[in-house]
């Protein structure tokens, strides 16, 4: 048989697969469906329409209320031997979580090492949307785009990247050096075929008409908030809206956002007539709208976005809903005297959305505020037992009864919601974990659903046997992460008989027997941790969170020659980035080598942009340090002084002002 032919197999295979998905997410079998996407695309990686029907299948789940992923899922997710096993595993937790960002991030950066050049620049192209979009986008996402789009040598999109961060942070001399030498390989680089620009729009549902309608006043809004018209930008936007009442990206987060700027302006808050609109909506529709438009007159007044949520809810706009649901609860919880009728409000809102969680998280709150209230007690009680149905799946299917396949299944469900689970309902999660484990041994869920309830046993005999479960899996299968797994429950245990010591050593501080014990115990921890982290980042060379989890260990060990080779791959994670550039000043630093330890101090500070946090704090105090240990006291002096004027009680800034300045 011919190559062609097997590519031609290959491909028949891959559409029978996608056109199964489709199938399954039409009936409403979303979990299915992506599995079937899953598989399709181990055939044909880079079929930019598989990956775009997935992507609007995940969008499909989460309106109809899909779950994340459980710590199974992202468990047997988390790594991946090749760049496509990577690639797969982002994209399956990206659709069981459409909204999480890193999942994206991850999925990017795998398509690029796998050369799978269509789908990096579709993931890439709509996480610039989505960072550009954004109240506060970030450098380090179009830094990271940058990167990426490089190694797909889509150099336009790249530039156009640091042009973004260039607005962000104009002084930034790398990013202008990055510019240049971006603009010198586009002019140098072949002739590439015309692409379609960057999308202007969220990725909606492209069958729906309305929206198409809908992002004309969108655009044009945006546009004229551009110019500083901001009254006429939100009528463009409340007319969009009325085409389009669930663009939750494009119409109500960005009218949220132009409503922001215009408080920031001084402009005034809405007329008397004005206000009057909110008691003249004939339709949930007009109602949403109405309390909308004077909700972006007005941000700070939260009872707009309440009138707004209670329109939403009565018209099924559950997406829009949720959204405003979710910041109002935000802040209500942020304010000084929080609302007890906003927390009722809400719980009565979630429950109608069945979310079931919120709807109990505002009953707890409103609970706080009246304790005296014994209907919401009874009220509590009703909406954790929905919970339980809801997830237990329950209320399907008719009869509450009949659903309930035995009594002891019910008992396992309810106390999966608990917080605290009683040594009976562990017993009981071994026995339920291990039936299912001794059903079906290879099936990694099982494996680790197993060697989890093993562990939280807490005993010595359970935690070996967790141990042994995950080892069989490991020589039968020869995949590494029951290894991985193994590894975290080790660590676990030891961190969990550390701290058994450390409460005993309350009672008893002088014990030479516990203190013994103490030390024993912490080097045990760090000789476990060095081996893990170590085996981890052998087997899992791509992903940098373990490069930086194993450094630091040998940091604790002053193997600092070791550990900085790690830290300065690990910087190329952009969520670990500042991190690991301050941990390599402090190696520098412990090393002797203050000049520089100076300059990467100095470089972590103009990357972060938050200079009074706790990371900003932290790296201006090491600045400081290596320029008092440099002998540059007037230098050292000065960063002290800055810090104590912001944070009087951090570390030991007030005796080392004291220090230098009565030196």
């Amino acid at each position: 048989m011919s190559d062609i032919e097997t590519q031609q197999q290959i491909r028949q295979k891959s559409d029978e697969l996608f056109a199964q998905a489709r199938a399954m997410g039409e009936a409403g079998d979303f979990d299915q469906a992506i599995l079937a996407y899953i598989e399709g695309l181990r055939l044909t990686p880079d079929h930019l329409k598989a990956h775009m029907g997935l992507r609007g299948l995940a969008l499909q789940r989460r309106q109809a209320g899909g779950e994340n992923p459980t710590d199974s899922d992202i468990q047997a997710h988390d790594h991946g031997q090749t760049p496509l096993d990577e690639m797969l595993n982002a994209e399956y937790l990206f659709a069981k979580q459409p909204d999480h960002l890193p999942y994206a991030e991850r999925l990017l950066r795998s398509a690029v090492a796998g050369g799978y050049r269509q789908t990096a620049r579709w993931i890439a192209d709509m996480l610039f949307v989505a960072n550009s979009r954004c109240s506060k986008p970030t450098v380090k996402t179009y830094i990271l785009l940058k990167d990426m789009y490089e190694g797909i040598e889509a150099y336009d999109r790249a530039i156009r990247a640091v042009k973004h961060a260039l607005k962000l942070k104009p002084k930034d001399r790398q990013l202008a050096e990055d510019l240049r030498e971006l603009t010198h390989r586009a002019s140098h680089a072949p002739e590439a075929k015309p692409e379609q620009d960057l999308p202007e729009q969220s990725d909606r549902d492209p069958a729906d008409s309305n929206h198409d309608a809908a992002m004309l006043f969108f655009a044009k809004a945006e546009k004229t908030a551009k110019q500083g018209n901001y009254d006429y930008a939100i009528d463009m936007f409340i007319d969009g809206l009325r085409k389009d009442p669930e663009a939750l990206e494009d119409g109500h987060l960005a009218l949220a956002r132009i409503g922001l700027k215009r408080q920031a302006h001084g402009s005034k808050k809405p007329s008397m007539m004005e206000r009057a609109r909110l008691f003249y909506g004939k339709t949930p529709l007009d109602q949403m709208l109405n309390a909308e438009f004077l909700y972006a007159k007005d941000p700070s007044h939260l009872g707009y976005a309440e009138a707004m949520l209670k329109a939403a809810v009565a018209g099924g706009y559950n997406r829009t809903a949720g959204w405003i649901a979710n910041l109002i609860f935000q802040i209500n919880n942020a304010h000084d005297k929080p609302s007890y009728q906003t927390y009722i409000l809400l719980k009565d809102s979630y429950q109608a959305l069945k979310q079931y969680d919120k709807a109990v998280a505002a009953c707890q709150w409103a609970m706080k505020l009246r304790p005296d209230k014994a209907d919401l007690t009874e009220e509590y009680k009703n909406l954790s037992a929905e919970l339980t149905m809801a997830n237990g799946k329950y209320d399907q299917g008719g009869d509450f009864r009949k659903s309930i396949k035995d009594a002891r299944k019910q008992e396992h469900l309810y106390a999966q919601d608990r917080t605290v689970k009683t040594q009976d309902w562990r017993e009981l999660a071994v026995e339920e974990a291990r039936k299912a484990y001794e059903k079906h041994p290879s099936v990694s869920k099982n494996v680790f659903d197993l060697a989890t309830a093993l562990d939280e046993m807490e005993t010595p005999a359970h935690e070996q046997e967790a141990l042994d479960v995950l080892e069989q899996a490991f020589m039968a299968q020869h995949n590494f992460s029951f290894r991985e797994k193994a590894g975290q429950l080790r660590i676990k245990q030891i961190k969990r008989h550390l701290r058994k010591i450390l409460d005993a050593l309350e009672n008893s501080p002088d014990s030479p027997e516990m203190l013994t014990q103490r030390e024993e115990t912490k080097g045990l921890l760090l000789k476990t941790e060095l081996e893990h982290y170590k085996a981890c980042t052998k087997n899992y060379p791509t992903n940098r969170r373990y490069a930086y989890e194993y450094a630091l260990r040998l940091v604790q060990t002053e193997a600092f020659d070791q550990a900085i080779p790690l830290f300065q791959e690990s910087r190329k994670d952009p969520s670990r980035r500042v991190l690991s550039i301050n941990q390599i000043g402090l190696c520098f630093f412990k090393k002797g080598w203050m000049t520089d330890a100076i300059d990467v101090f100095s470089q972590a500070i103009k990357e972060h942009e938050l200079k009074d946090d706790a990371l900003g704090k932290d790296l201006r105090y090491n600045l400081g340090r290596a320029y008092e240990a440099k002998g540059e006291h007037t230098k050292a002096l000065d960063i002290y002084r800055k810090i104590a004027q912001s944070d009087f009680t951090y570390k030991d800034v007030r005796d080392r002002v004291n220090q230098l300045r009565s030196g």
